[in-house]
Formats: structure tokens, C-alpha cells, sequence
């Protein structure tokens, strides 16, 4: 008779079988699925790669979009947002003073910076229409921490401040109540905002129109122990929705864009 370690042999070799099959199944599945993956995570049509080893960061955005450079946003050691500085408002130099700029991005300025048309109107007389350039910029900037007072190191409402920054420049109003989001795992803050930020006129061309209202999105988060913050601004709304469409990917999560909710302005 034999005995019973000998009758479960058949069924032990069955099982190692299966489960070194198994092991060969999975190994060419995930052989098959990184390469698909890391296609997954390549710059799509009419992007361009950005990474940041150091943050663990790449954002995929629009090509048309040049990079300029990130320190040109800081003035007599004042953070300047949208053309808005410490200067002319000391509240907000106060709240922007530890923001460092990481990168840059802006459509090009070899277009003529404004279109004129005319065309006669029924009266005999001219119409004439002035269409200034469509701009738009992408200000990525990280909260230096070190730099905050104590009072401010104190505050739980940091990476909300920071987004909220573009309802508080003067001449700017909320298009929408702030909010939170995630972008897979990742919490995000939102604040978008309208309006026309007090400007310099420039001396070179006094007769220049007066500006379009600039609409602007900010959105922040706390990242791998760094407050990073994204300040999209167009003076056009649909420009502003397409440059927010840029996609962000979180260390080894798959990239999704940075905001994809269609944006409207104040009067929709």
C-alpha cells in the first residue's frame, strides 16, 4: 500500500506545474504591459516633455508653448504675478515673497501684438476694429518653506492660500468658489479668477488699447514634501481652457491633465 506521501505526489507535481506556468503567463503579461505603459506615458501629439527629477515631476504640455525664463516673474527680490507686484500691493508681496519660480512657459511674440480691421459701416462712415495678440503663460513655483515666518509655517491652509492668490491681485474677481480635486491620488486646490490687473503704461506706445480681461487659474498641492503651485493665465478664455488641459504626472502615477474641467468666464 502505498503510502500517503506518495499518493500526493502526482497532485504536488500537478500544482508546482501550474504554478510555474502561472509565474511564465505573468512574466510575459508584464513583458507585454510595460512597454504599452511606457508608451501610455509619452508626449502625445503637439506636446512637449518636461521633467524634474529632483520633484519627481514631468508635465506634458501644449507645443506651441515656448519656455522663457522663470526668474523674469521676480523684481527688486518681489514675486510678480500677472504683472502685479510687491510694490504695488504690500499684502500680497507678504503672501508671495517664499514663492520661487521652477519653470516658465508662453506662447511666442512674433505675431504682431494687436490686428486692426476696417470696414465701412451702412452710414458712409469706417468701423474699426483693434484685436490685440491672444497670450497666454504657464508659472510653475514652489513654496520655500524655510523662508515663511513663524506664523505662517503655522497656518493649515498654505497650499489653499496659494492657489487662492489669483482671486486676491487687485482688479481681479472669482469665476468660480475654490475648490478641492484629486488628479488620481493627488489633492488639489482650485481658484480661478477674471478681471484686469493694474498695469505700467507703456511709454513706447501711449495709444496702445487698453488690455482684454485676463483669466487666470491657479492650483496647488503638496507633493512629495513640496508645495508646488501652477498659475495658468490667457486673455482668452478658450486659450485658458486648452493650456489647462496640460497633463502632469506624480512619480510613477499615469498622467492626466492638470485640470479638465472646461472653465467659463463670469458672465456664462
Amino acid at each position: 500500500m502505498a503510502s500517503a506521501g506518495k499518493e500526493s505526489s502526482p497532485l504536488k507535481t500537478q500544482i508546482m506545474t501550474l504554478s510555474h506556468a502561472s509565474r511564465i503567463l505573468a512574466t510575459t503579461l508584464l513583458a507585454l504591459t510595460l512597454p504599452l505603459a511606457a508608451k501610455a506615458q509619452a508626449a502625445g501629439p503637439n506636446q512637449t516633455e518636461w521633467e524634474n527629477e529632483a520633484l519627481s515631476l514631468r508635465l506634458f504640455y501644449p507645443s506651441d508653448l515656448v519656455k522663457a525664463d522663470a526668474a523674469q516673474v521676480m523684481h527688486d527680490g518681489n514675486f510678480t504675478l500677472f504683472g502685479s507686484s510687491g510694490a504695488a500691493d504690500p499684502k500680497l508681496a507678504e503672501t508671495t515673497h517664499c514663492l520661487r519660480p521652477i519653470l516658465m512657459l508662453e506662447l511666442p511674440h512674433s505675431s504682431p501684438q494687436q490686428t486692426t480691421k476696417t470696414q465701412p459701416t451702412p452710414d458712409g462712415g469706417t468701423q474699426v476694429s483693434v484685436t490685440p495678440a491672444t497670450n497666454a503663460t504657464i508659472l510653475l513655483a514652489e513654496l520655500d518653506i524655510d523662508c515663511l515666518s513663524d506664523q505662517q509655517s503655522k497656518s493649515t491652509t498654505l497650499v489653499a492660500d496659494m492657489a487662492e492668490i489669483v482671486t486676491k491681485i487687485p482688479g481681479m474677481k472669482p469665476i468660480v468658489q475654490p475648490a478641492w480635486y484629486n488628479i488620481g491620488w493627488q489633492k488639489v486646490h482650485m481658484a480661478a479668477a477674471q478681471g484686469q490687473p493694474p498695469s505700467q503704461p507703456d511709454p513706447a506706445n501711449p495709444q496702445a488699447p487698453a488690455a482684454l480681461p485676463v483669466y487666470t487659474l491657479g492650483l496647488s498641492t503638496n507633493w512629495n514634501n513640496h508645495l508646488l503651485v501652477w498659475y495658468f493665465s490667457s486673455n482668452s478664455i478658450d486659450t485658458l481652457n486648452r493650456i489647462t488641459k496640460t497633463t502632469v504626472r506624480f512619480g510613477r502615477a499615469q498622467a492626466a491633465p492638470l485640470y479638465p474641467v472646461p472653465m467659463g468666464n463670469a458672465s456664462n
